[in-house]
């Protein structure tokens, strides 16, 4: 009888074991779903129990922990011409990503395409660049608030 329920339980802490990853996987999928976010999926199961570590470890006393938080001071940061701040999203990373240029958007300066986040989880900052369309236009982190990319200095006009 021992056997028996000795396997039991076995199969339930398994099944329960990949649910959780699963779930998590799901996830972390959500929120690495914009600019340069990280390569999670069902293929990688270990990659939303990876999320999950990392969210747990960086959001204590995280000073952007809120998107109102980090919102606010996206628009203190890009407030005026010629980049103004929109929206903030919050985006799990992998590491250092080129920054998408929408048709029709301002690229960066050649030396500043590639966005290198601070820490695992980063605020991508969304704003118009003169009178451009919807671009990513800074970075904040997740954990400390510093900028960790800005579309300043933005390459000159050309008429």
């Amino acid at each position: 009888m021992r056997g028996v329920r000795g396997r039991w339980i076995v199969a339930i802490a398994l099944v329960a074991v990949l649910v959780g990853a699963v779930v998590a996987t799901v996830v972390a999928e959500r929120y690495a779903d914009g600019p340069g976010g990280a390569e999670v999926g069902y293929a990688r199961l270990d990659r939303g129990i990876e999320f999950v570590y990392h969210a747990v470890r960086l959001s204590r006393d995280a000073r952007l922990g809120a998107s109102d938080a980090a919102e606010a001071r996206a628009r203190s940061i890009w407030a005026g011409p010629p980049a103004v701040a929109s929206g903030v999203q919050l985006v799990y990373q992998d590491g250092p990503f080129v920054v998408p240029v929408p048709p029709g958007g301002t690229a960066p300066a050649t030396d500043n395409r590639v966005a290198e986040p601070l820490s695992r989880f980063g605020w991508v900052v969304e704003g118009r660049v003169r009178r451009g369309p919807v671009q990513m236009i800074g970075l904040l982190d997740y954990t400390t608030g510093q900028v960790a990319w800005s579309i300043r200095p933005l390459p000159p006009v050309t008429p």
